[in-house]
């Protein structure tokens, strides 16, 4: 059997006022080995969230890998076509807002990408993710690396690559309970007041010329929201609470991270950051609510194929 192994980030989308539109990657990895050809399908999954998801041909891995065959051929994806064994490391929690669907799903289709000869572009392995998983901000990222903005048109998918000035470390906050993206779109409008439209317009076109230009000062404002997490704080009632402790501590800018519950706080260095994240904590405990706190730089690279044999 040949054998492939992608190391994938970690993923924080919207950024605030991008929703749906803005990823960043970060250095928080989780790995997908692929192994083919095999008699048959077999799933291993370790780590974060291992008893929680589907160890067949359910598992949103497989489905990745099945939606890259069907396009390419049969001889061309002969090595897969009778089986494969997918391994899964998980290093990042699930249903925490983190990318945790996208890294699956990209890992996946890179690794087999890679072992069948990379019979599909970047812009093809871009196309099957966002279908996938419905938008293109998580995947982008992962697949890409740095922060990206991703546009879905026509089935394809446009988008740009930007790598900040200056390196800038977030401080992740990620609280003890879970939450599906599907619960938190449900509590959104389906229509929205056109000063709110413009609002997030005016803030999200601020926020991607901050992010390329240096001006990181102005990521407070950028990254105000009118779209998406004002009404997610139905949900995450201690939001505004933890969102101000983290700017009180120094952050350059603070948003929900995804669909959440996780938030994301962009500081200068690593030591503002670690500041920003204890306080951050501290303002979640003070609601009676438990969690963790992380401090990684962006990732560069994006899903990354790391060897085969």
């Amino acid at each position: 059997m040949a054998t492939v192994t992608v190391r994938v980030p970690a993923t924080t989308a919207n950024l605030g006022s991008g929703f749906d539109a803005l990823g960043a990657a970060l250095a928080w990895h989780s790995f997908v080995t692929l192994s083919a050809p095999h008699e048959g399908i077999v799933v291993e999954v370790t780590g974060e969230g291992a008893e929680h998801v589907p160890h067949d041909e359910r598992n949103i891995a497989v489905q990745a890998i099945k939606a890259l065959i069907a396009p390419i051929g049969a001889e061309r994806a002969a090595p897969l076509r009778s089986g494969f064994v997918l391994r899964l490391d998980n290093c990042f929690p699930l249903t925490r807002g983190l990318g945790s669907s996208a890294a699956a799903r990209v890992g996946a289709l890179v690794a087999a990408n890679h072992l069948l000869g990379a019979p599909l572009t970047t812009e093809e392995l871009l196309a099957i993710a966002a279908q996938l998983e419905g938008h293109a901000d998580n995947v982008a990222a992962a697949l890409l690396g740095g922060v990206v903005v991703a546009v879905m048109a026509s089935q394809k998918v446009r988008w740009v690559r930007l790598i900040p000035t200056a390196e800038l470390h977030l401080a992740l906050l990620i609280p003890d309970f879970e939450l599906a993206t599907e619960k938190a779109r449900q509590v959104l409008p389906s229509q929205v007041p056109l000063q709110d439209a413009v609002f997030n317009v005016s803030r999200v076109a601020l926020l991607v010329a901050a992010l390329a230009t240096g001006n990181f000062h102005q990521l407070q404002e950028a990254m105000d929201d009118r779209l998406h997490q004002p009404y997610r704080q139905a949900l995450m009632p201690w939001l505004p609470k933890v969102f101000a402790a983290g700017m009180d501590a120094g952050a350059l800018g603070v948003h929900l991270s995804g669909a959440g519950p996780s938030v994301a706080a962009w500081c200068a260095d690593p030591e503002t950051a670690t500041a920003v994240a204890e306080a951050m904590w501290q303002s979640l405990n003070a609601f009676g609510l438990s969690g963790a706190f992380r401090i990684v730089p962006l990732d560069k690279e994006g899903a990354t194929v790391l060897g085969d044999e």
